[in-house]
């Protein structure tokens, strides 16, 4: 890791590196200059993010492990979706000079740590300035011998569309339990509303099971991971397709159901979070009939359709996911 940051640059350094772990892959860590990986293809998938404080995450609810996690899946999530296996991530850290060394350091670990459970390693990055804490990432990928990439432009009328993971909304629910005010989280507790406070942290550090996009997800037509909403997402796929999908009310029911109490609680139709509810990043694809794999549960179906789009049940659906870009609530 190169840095810019004064302030006992050396010695935060120091404690952030053996947070690190390495294999056989990784020819020079961190440390030097930059990284050395030997990637088993040359067909390298390459992606990137970046978590700002107060736009991505707010403090005094969410902890630093956290944050390292959550970065670290929205990454691995897209080189999953494309049928790729994650080989290593780097990133850049920045934050007040006024930062405790604690911070990076569990950021550091929560990256490590999410990372490694999906066969990658953090080889490096850099530490800046700033004035809010903002972290970007980085993931490479490797698509082995010649399988194709799994795109988003593969699907067709006929096939299922099915989502791999047992639950959506929980991401959304958790946010707007953070919007409320009613929640903090101290030292990685979520603290004030202990019945749900597993949705907090599925918002702060989601965990969704991203091998199945290069293991059993290269069986699908079309693929994506699912981070700005089941809708939007879904219109994506949609168009890079040139098809409509028809999500299943029946199918998405079980979900609307188990955030039902949270959504009394707040007054919030849960059938929003379902929708609309991103940062879920599991990953979302279309397979022949009869071709569904375990990990995947149907929701709805690719039709033929003059122009693309999602609907409920035949139905149009009124509202939309997140944009980096609406104006702020």
């Amino acid at each position: 890791m190169s840095a810019q940051m004064p302030r006992g640059e050396s010695e935060l350094l120091a404690r952030m590196l053996p947070l690190l772990s390495t294999d056989d892959r990784v020819e020079v860590g961190p440390g030097d200059d930059a990284a050395v990986v030997r990637l088993p293809s040359p067909r390298v998938v390459v992606t990137t993010d970046t978590l700002v404080e107060g736009h991505d995450f707010l403090p005094g609810t969410t902890a630093p492990r956290w944050i390292g996690r959550k970065a670290a899946v929205q990454n691995l999530a897209d080189v999953a979706a494309m049928g790729a296996r994650p080989v290593a991530l780097v990133s850049s850290l920045s934050a007040p000079a006024s930062t405790p060394s604690s911070v990076f350091e569990e950021i550091t670990a929560g990256l490590a740590e999410r990372a490694e459970a999906d066969g990658a390693r953090v080889v490096g990055g850099d530490l800046g300035r700033a004035e809010r804490l903002s972290l970007t990432v980085t993931a490479l990928g490797a698509l082995e011998g010649e399988c194709p990439p799994v795109l988003r432009s593969g699907a067709r009328p006929g096939q299922v569309l099915a989502i791999g993971a047992p639950r959506l909304g929980r991401s959304a629910a958790g946010l707007a339990l953070v919007l409320s005010g009613l929640i903090r989280v101290e030292d990685g507790a979520v603290l004030g509303a202990d019945s749900f406070a597993d949705l907090v942290a599925w918002h702060d550090a989601p965990a969704p099971d991203l091998s199945l996009g290069w293991t059993v997800g290269r069986g699908a037509s079309a693929m994506m991971d699912l981070s700005d909403g089941l809708v939007r997402d879904g219109e994506r796929l949609a168009r890079a397709s040139g098809v409509a999908l028809d999500l299943d009310r029946e199918a998405l029911t079980p979900d609307v159901r188990s955030l039902a109490a949270l959504g009394e609680e707040l007054t919030i139709d849960p059938w929003t979070w379902v929708l609309h509810g991103g940062e879920e990043h599991a990953m979302l694809a279309t397979f022949p009939v009869g071709a569904v794999p375990a990990g995947f549960r149907p929701i709805g179906r690719v039709v033929d359709a003059a122009f693309p789009a999602v609907v409920l049940d035949g139905s149009p659906i009124p509202g939309h996911g997140f944009d980096h870009f609406d104006a702020a609530p």
